[in-house]
């Protein structure tokens, strides 16, 4: 990917929600692509990271999953237009493959939470069609018999929700996997009802990692890649 906004390094697709589900209905038809939500932790993680600064900077698509990335756009004089969550996105897509009679599959999480996961999707989709559902609980050993089992499913769109660990897995396996796929974070806990996102107002404010953090003490040292990603901003603006 060789153009968007810079922020540390890494381009930022300046997309609406609706353009980002266009570019991602394009990698559809490539059968092809990795789409990473960059919030403020990945993206310091990234810089700190070189294996996953690689994955980030070979997605195919990357937009901007945090208010943090957008300020930091801004701060730097660029703009994206707004932000673009991946759980948002994981709804956008699921409703227009529902509309276009496309495939999902939904790879991660604990066995009953992919499987809940998959069952709201259904209720709040009808007419989505699941190809397959498999839980995050596998052993790197047994990753490509799980590729090859996803591939014959043949989805048009796998959703993964596998952590950092999901991102790095998706990057590693891209070139054989027949369909676009995305890391989700987080999306099957709270399909699944085992997690609650922050209010509207607090995610468009821009508090939702604080929501998070009230929510999940143990968030906390997570929660600090937010401040070092912002001295980051500010620190390579200052010295460029």
């Amino acid at each position: 990917m060789d153009t968007g906004v810079d922020v540390l390094g890494f381009k930022i697709a300046p997309l609406t929600m609706a353009q980002a589900v266009e570019r991602a209905l394009q990698l559809i038809v490539l059968r092809r692509g990795q789409i990473v939500t960059a919030n403020a932790e990945i993206l310091y993680t990234a810089v700190t990271d070189e294996s996953l600064g690689r994955v980030v900077q070979a997605a195919e698509l990357v937009i901007a999953d945090g208010m943090g990335v957008v300020w930091g756009a801004r701060f730097t004089g660029q703009k994206l237009p707004e932000r673009v969550s991946g759980y948002d996105l994981l709804h956008a897509l699921c409703q227009s493959a529902g509309e276009r009679g496309l495939r999902v599959y939904l790879l991660g999480g604990e066995p009953s939470v992919a499987e809940a996961a998959a069952a709201r999707l259904k209720e709040l989709y009808p007419r989505l069609t699941v190809a397959g559902i498999h839980h995050g609980y596998f052993a790197e050993t047994e990753s490509d018999a799980l590729l090859a089992a996803i591939n014959a499913a043949q989805p048009d769109f796998l959703f993964v929700a596998l952590g950092l660990r999901g991102e790095r897995w998706i990057y590693d396996r891209k070139a054989v996997l027949a369909c676009p796929a995305m890391q989700v974070g987080g999306s099957f806990d709270i399909l699944a009802g085992k997690a609650v996102r922050a209010p509207r107002w607090m995610q468009r404010s821009g508090l939702e990692w604080a929501y998070r953090l009230f929510k999940e003490p143990k968030r906390l040292k997570r929660i600090w890649a937010l401040p070092l990603f912002m001295w980051k901003v500010v620190t390579r603006r200052v010295t460029a």
